[in-house]
């Protein structure tokens, strides 16, 4: 079977890496297209999954029409050319306009509520839209949903253990204290009129205070607050959310990564996620914070009290326990699931 994976974001990498490995285990060619955003080409190559990148990520909404349009045909000339009998993403609006000529398969995961104008371009053209259970709005006849989280996929114990090493390259010792801080571009259609941390050097103050601050962000960072920038391989990242004693800010991804990894996240956004919702109400995992106004506040008051408390890390490990307990294995879920919507070709 030939299997298309296209990957327009970094999480995406990671989303679907274990699949392909087990796919070409069993047999199954599989072509990826990539996309140049944040650090979604880097990671491949670290990973060393070979790729054809498409296209650049542009920003606003003509920027991104434009960029769909252009996606589209490129996605078309590989699948003339490679034949794939199925085609999946996350997110998926590149994904099923390049399949529309060819009328390949395209299999779209989704945990993104409110990206509604590219949710309602894209679900009415997927053979199935797979969502975790929190997903809080229909997707159409062809939903699928399943019990976990997007992060889990990757995030496992079956498919992920911690390395230690993954501190060196940032000067920290095994059992040292840190924070992980983490900014975005907010440059997806979705994040239009959106925001999250409005006073960085406040944050780093805070935080400060109970250790080591480490800092990722998709936007430039002040030249006095560069040296707290993360300086290893970007493969490195999961692995140090792992040993964290907490993740600060406006990535929904990441902080849905830090809860099942059993490190407490608090997420900063005016817009919210069923997911993240979830992880807060059902397992206390996240705390989110959407008040436009307060959000910063309100969160740098709930990091101190969690930095504050000996026992938050045994009690996040032992929340983790309890949820794992419920939540299915979801590498091995994609695994099995995309190839069932495949066709017939010769």
């Amino acid at each position: 079977m030939r299997i298309l994976v296209d990957m327009t974001h970094p999480m995406h990498v990671h989303f679907f890496r274990h699949a392909i490995d087990r796919w070409r285990a069993a047999g199954h060619e599989v072509r990826i297209t990539s996309r140049d955003k944040d650090i979604t080409l880097a990671l491949l190559d670290e990973f060393g999954l070979a790729h054809t990148p498409l296209s650049r990520a542009r920003r606003g909404v003509t920027g991104l029409a434009l960029e769909l349009a252009g996606r589209a045909r490129a996605l078309a000339r590989v699948i003339r050319e490679f034949r794939p009998h199925v085609a999946t993403a996350e997110a998926g609006t590149f994904l099923v306009y390049g399949c529309l000529p060819g009328r390949v398969p395209s299999v779209v995961f989704s945990d993104t509520e409110h990206a509604a104008v590219s949710n309602a371009i894209t679900y009415p053209l997927a053979a199935a839209v797979i969502t975790p259970r929190s997903y809080r709005k229909r997707a159409g006849r062809r939903q699928v949903r399943y019990d976990g989280y997007q992060a889990l996929a990757y995030t496992h114990p079956r498919v992920f253990a911690p390395d230690p090493s993954a501190l060196v390259p940032e000067g920290l010792e095994p059992g040292e204290p840190f924070s992980i801080v983490r900014l975005v571009a907010w440059a997806a259609s979705h994040d239009v009129g959106d925001h999250g941390v409005q006073n960085l050097r406040d944050v780093v103050e805070t935080l400060g205070a109970y250790g080591r601050v480490l800092l990722s962000s998709e936007k430039p960072l002040p030249p006095d607050l560069q040296p707290l920038a993360l300086r290893g391989p970007r493969t490195n990242m999961l692995h140090l959310q792992a040993f964290a004693r907490l993740f600060f800010g406006e990535s929904a991804t990441m902080a849905s990564e830090c809860a099942m990894l059993g490190t407490p996240a608090i997420f900063v956004s005016t817009s919210r996620r069923g997911y993240i919702d979830e992880q807060q109400d059902r397992y206390g995992m996240v705390f989110s914070f959407n008040d436009p106004h307060m959000g910063q506040v309100q969160a740098l008051a709930q990091a101190r009290a969690l930095l504050d408390d000996p026992a938050t890390p045994e009690r996040w490990q032992q929340k983790r326990r309890a949820m794992l307990a419920e939540l299915i294995d979801v590498a091995a879920f994609i695994t099995e699931t995309v190839p069932r919507y495949a066709r017939s070709q010769p």
